[in-house]
């Protein structure tokens, strides 16, 4: 076929490199320490190895509990705000790798596939949200951040080649990075549906081979075991004891951690019964409320403008990098199918499916002229979305790509090779003279 003689080596070192620069510039405007919230809490839990708000977040206090330990700044606070630098750099890196395979089928060269995955990179790493959790750690996002990414790139590349005993440990090393994620904060899973709709796409037979299902769910269930650290440290009764999942006072003991009170502690604190949260179909606010809360924190991405003095700068950027990322999730789509079943599906559920799950009420800020006519949320709650504008870097990039090919053709044009076809591209030189149209790439980093 056309792309047996495509290069579709990943550039590994570039990944790395531009990983590199996205961890210093966050390390540059790191917080020297603590912020509003939730940060004092799972910053106190990790260094006390103990149990923040339900349902605890074990595999980030365990992280965090490394963290504050190593010799990498003068306080515990720095050393965990350098985790979530760490972790949203790593996922910067999982990014590039992404948008440099979805640009194989399209750009010949590997320089121009190079250039592509560094703008998309940089749109993503300095989305508002994104940069603002990245230097800080608010909570535990970041690190959710990492683990969806590492899973995105496994799966684009499980999708090249899903047949063989490779793709096999892909699929069961992806289910344990899911109960892992879990084990971090729900958001964990959300890959889960974008690797459902893959497999039935790329291999749907994969659903009828028993020994490997039967892997991949002993493989999550093995990822989600960091919640197992729970009773027992809580039967310590350590200085953050949140949710208090074991029905021991006075250390671990077989009778009372084998318990029914053990038992049903833990299953509180690890459904989050103490939210109440209501049914789904119970709506908090419509639907359209809901979905012009994502909006509303999108907006901020690009320029966050906190006190409204800007509203017309805004609202323009706002339009230009969703019309950016929409485009580029049809380029996508028309480019390289293969990989869009996943990161389309992904896109879909860290957007409209999760604005539907989440079922917030109205944001605390948001559509200031409806006061307090309906319910608000108790604070601003655009990390939640912190996945999808972090992704939003890949489709915003391609788009750019796209428009960057389109200027550079006004300038010449010249047969090359791409695998075994021969298709018209701009030439070099066309591509240098359109170039100064990725200058757009920029913009978040000087606004925010």
């Amino acid at each position: 076929t056309a792309t047996d003689a495509l290069d579709y080596r990943p550039s590994y070192l570039a990944a790395f490199v531009a990983s590199l620069v996205v961890l210093g510039l966050y390390l540059v405007t790191l917080s020297p320490s603590t912020a509003m919230w939730d940060t004092s809490e799972y910053i106190a839990a990790a260094f006390t190895l103990g149990l923040p708000h339900p349902p605890g977040n074990p595999l980030f206090v365990l992280i965090g509990r490394v963290f504050a330990e190593l010799p990498i700044a003068s306080n515990v606070a720095t050393r965990i705000n350098v985790l979530a630098a760490i972790c949203s750099a790593a996922s910067a890196a999982m990014w590039f790798l992404i948008t440099e395979r979805v640009l194989v089928g399209w750009l010949p060269a590997r320089w121009q596939r190079i250039v592509g995955a560094s703008v998309a990179t940089a749109i993503g790493a300095t989305a508002f949200t994104v940069w603002n959790q990245s230097v800080v750690n608010e909570k535990v996002y970041t690190v959710s951040l990492a683990g969806i990414a590492i899973i995105s790139w496994l799966m684009i590349r499980w999708s090249d080649e899903p047949e063989g005993r490779k793709a096999d440990r892909i699929l069961v090393l992806v289910a344990y990075l899911l109960g892992l994620g879990y084990s971090n904060h729900m958001a964990g899973m959300l890959p889960s549906l974008a690797v459902g709709v893959a497999i039935l796409v790329r291999r749907p037979q994969t659903v009828l081979r028993w020994p490997l299902l039967l892997a991949g769910l002993a493989a999550l269930l093995f990822g989600i075991t960091p919640f197992a650290t729970q009773p027992i440290r809580a039967a310590y009764m350590p200085a953050m004891n949140e949710g208090e999942p074991t029905a021991c006072q006075d250390g671990l003991k077989w009778s009372c951690t084998f318990s029914k009170g053990t038992y049903d502690r833990f299953m509180y604190n690890f459904n989050r019964g103490q939210y109440g949260k209501p049914k789904l179909t119970e709506r908090q606010a419509p639907l359209s409320g809901q979905i012009g809360m994502w909006w509303y924190y999108f907006k901020w991405q690009w320029l966050r403008d906190a006190h409204s003095e800007r509203p017309a700068a805004q609202a323009v950027l706002a339009a230009v990098f969703l019309v950016l990322g929409l485009f580029g999730g049809w380029v996508h789509y028309k480019r390289d199918r293969q990989s869009f079943w996943y990161f389309g599906t992904l896109m879909l559920s860290m957007t409209l499916i999760l604005i539907y799950y989440l079922n917030f009420r109205y944001g605390a800020t948001q559509a200031p002229e409806l006061g307090t006519s309906v319910d608000r949320e108790v604070r601003d709650r655009d990390y939640f979305y912190l996945w999808s504008f972090s992704a939003w870097g890949v489709w915003a990039g391609l788009g750019l790509i796209f428009i960057w090919e389109s200027v550079a053709s006004l300038f010449g044009i010249e047969k090359v090779k791409l695998g075994h076809e021969t298709v018209e591209e701009p030439s070099t030189r066309s591509w240098l003279l359109g170039s100064p149209v990725l200058a757009l790439a920029l913009v978040p980093l000087f606004t925010n």
